[in-house]
């Protein structure tokens, strides 16, 4: 490379070239907000839509052709290696993408057409390089291949279609993934042709923003959210034509993270509210409890959320940074970090798929014939969990699982323990803790099996193939154990407490979220009555919604205990502390007999302050005269 070339591929595509993209752009997006409207390009205010002003759309075109004219110019022009190649790469499938998306915002067209055009321009990318994926040192046929870029490109050109719902939103939420892509190839080494398309395309992106942010003069359409997505499907896909590695994933993933993100809980919600409600809409059915939706009903403000989300934007790209700063010295530490992230993004922001799940969970088993096809699916999930219990521990200890007789003798033995012992007559949803410990021991014991099975069969491949020693032996056969009981026993014991507990502590979670009031109950008495109430409580929810505040105990051994789940406050004597520092709303009396001075007391207590009292009972009343010989229990 001489010294223009080498100054053009660097300095100049590093400066040039994106105020190039950005001047374009500007210019492009005036036009397009005088002309479009002329040619029916207008998105009239509706329901779904935040805007109350028709405002001029497909304007995604300026961003598209800023985009190949500067990067003509930077890899034609400047006659870079490759170039030729690398620019067709993103202009083939462009073109029918770009097309059909002029025609969706000028006439709207069906979201299976639109579909059926993603399918054939994942189709073009993978056509071009044809490329190979490898899991696990195992290499993807054609067809594998060709499925996996089709998802991959379907999926991040949808997620910037969705999240495009806002002014601004998705174009800032681009050059923002823009920033991370070019760290991610700048840290990759030998990436500069792919650095550079990366500027130019945050500099086109950065000249349509100037007009698309709130008050928004012009969208970007489907033209040009389903352009961003290509451009960033196409950008990522090129780094996992080799070995399909956890980081060459996650990375990607979290550089465009607020749009999948939000696509991922789309499909989580519809999907939990189709299967409660035959007649809701299905997984391409708009609603509005996206991201930016939700957002917009707590800030009120389309610049405050836009703000907000590109915050969360740059939140999943510093995950994506360090993910990659430390995949070489300390992966577990970044992978931890990641995982604790991602758990408290989840806690923030999938308040209502929570929500949605829980009740289909909550409602769905309480019909028996989704209570039977949860029966029947279980042995599957046990198989599944079997396998990939065999898959990690030999991963972690053989380094392989391809081994099929070894699979066949971990897997068959362990799968027949769990078939013959009476593990699949037990309805789980209704489980004992007897249940769970036999089902325990049951797993112990097929693990058991499977390892005997594996001694006697196997013993000449682990000692001499593969040179295990006694210690590692031990060490594959607790892991296998360990997995199994933990895959097992943990999906019996999530359904009997997601349909209870989790159901009614999601439901406080939704009603917070949503700043809907509760009212606040303190019960009187913490003995197992209490306990009955409570469970009452947390496995039926009434619209208006409740809450447990506490308890109040006369015991001196009870005072500033945990009791039921709930802390005993005080006393009785101690209920006018209490109501100053925790405000209630309703009394519960959870005791069989209160002796008539106490009850005054309460009495007088809810008459002063307005709060509501009440008594629960859990008393067997007879329904018919007792018999001759029968007895009242």
């Amino acid at each position: 490379m001489n010294f223009t070339q080498l100054f053009q591929s660097t300095y100049a595509g590093l400066l040039i070239y994106p105020a190039l993209a950005l001047v374009i752009a500007l210019a492009l997006t005036r036009l397009c907000i005088k002309f479009l409207p002329k040619f029916g390009f207008v998105r009239l205010p509706s329901e779904r839509h935040i805007h109350t002003t028709p405002i001029p759309r497909g304007g995604g075109v300026a961003v598209a052709i800023a985009f190949f004219t500067a990067s003509a110019a930077f890899l034609l022009g400047a006659n870079i290696p490759g170039g030729q190649e690398y620019f067709l790469r993103f202009l083939l499938p462009a073109i029918p993408l770009v097309a059909v998306g002029l025609v969706d915002d000028r006439w709207e067209i069906s979201a299976w057409i639109k579909l059926a055009v993603h399918l054939v321009v994942a189709t073009i990318i993978w056509n071009q390089t044809r490329p190979q994926y490898t899991f696990f040192t195992w290499t993807t046929p054609w067809f594998v291949s060709l499925g996996v870029t089709a998802a991959w490109v379907i999926l991040v050109i949808n997620a910037f279609n969705l999240i495009d719902g806002l002014d601004g939103l998705a174009t800032g939420l681009g050059i923002i993934s823009c920033g991370c892509m070019a760290v991610w190839f700048i840290l990759l080494g030998n990436r500069a042709m792919e650095v550079v398309t990366i500027a130019i395309m945050a500099g086109a992106l950065l000249g349509f923003l100037r007009y698309n942010f709130n008050p928004a003069r012009i969208f970007l359409g489907d033209t040009g959210s389903t352009f961003i997505g290509l451009f960033f499907a196409i950008l990522s896909l090129s780094t996992m034509d080799r070995v399909v590695t956890l980081t060459s994933i996650l990375i990607p993933l979290l550089a465009i993270g607020v749009p999948i993100f939000d696509v991922f809980l789309a499909i989580w919600r519809r999907s939990a509210r189709k299967l409660e409600n035959n007649h809701a809409g299905g997984i391409m059915t708009g609603d509005k409890d996206h991201l930016h939706h939700r957002m917009l009903r707590e800030t009120q403000g389309q610049k405050a959320t836009a703000f907000r989300l590109y915050l969360v934007g740059c939140v999943f790209a510093v995950m994506a940074i360090i993910v990659l700063l430390l995949r070489q010295s300390a992966p577990a530490i970044g992978y931890l970090i990641l995982l604790f992230a991602l758990l408290i993004v989840l806690r923030q922001f999938a308040s209502i798929e929570l929500w949605d799940s829980a009740r289909l969970i909550h409602r769905g088993l309480s019909k028996p014939h989704i209570a039977l096809c949860l029966h029947l699916v279980q042995p599957f999930y046990d198989f599944l969990a079997i396998a990939l219990s065999f898959v990690i521990t030999a991963n972690l200890i053989l380094c392989t699982c391809r081994d099929l007789p070894l699979f066949i003798c971990c897997f068959a033995p362990m799968a027949l323990t769990l078939c013959l012992s009476r593990t699949y007559r037990v309805y789980w949803v209704r489980a004992g803790l007897g249940n769970y410990w036999r089902l325990a021991l049951t797993v112990c014991l097929g693990a058991l099996t499977s390892c005997i099975v594996v001694w006697f069969i196997r013993t000449d491949l682990l000692v001499g193939t593969y040179q295990l020693k006694n210690r590692e032996l031990l060490a594959a056969a607790l892991l296998f154990t360990l997995l199994n009981i933990s895959l097992i026993c943990f999906e019996r014991f999530f359904i009997h407490y997601a349909e209870g507990y989790l159901y009614k502590r999601l439901f406080f979670l939704f009603q917070q979220q949503t700043r809907k009031r509760l009212r606040r109950i303190l019960l009187y008495g913490g003995g197992r009555t209490c306990r009955f109430f409570a469970n009452q409580l947390y496995n039926s929810v009434s619209e208006g919604g409740e809450t447990i505040v506490g308890i109040v105990d006369d015991a001196p051994a009870l005072q500033n205990l945990i009791v039921h789940g709930f802390p005993v406050l005080g006393g009785l004597d101690q209920l006018e502390s209490i109501w100053d520092k925790r405000p209630f709303d309703k009394v519960v009396i959870t005791m069989i007999h209160i002796p008539a001075e106490k009850l005054d007391i309460l009495k007088d207590f809810c008459i002063k302050h307005n709060v509501d009292l009440t008594t629960y009972r859990t008393l067997e009343e007879p329904l018919l005269p007792k018999t001759e010989n029968g007895t009242d229990l």
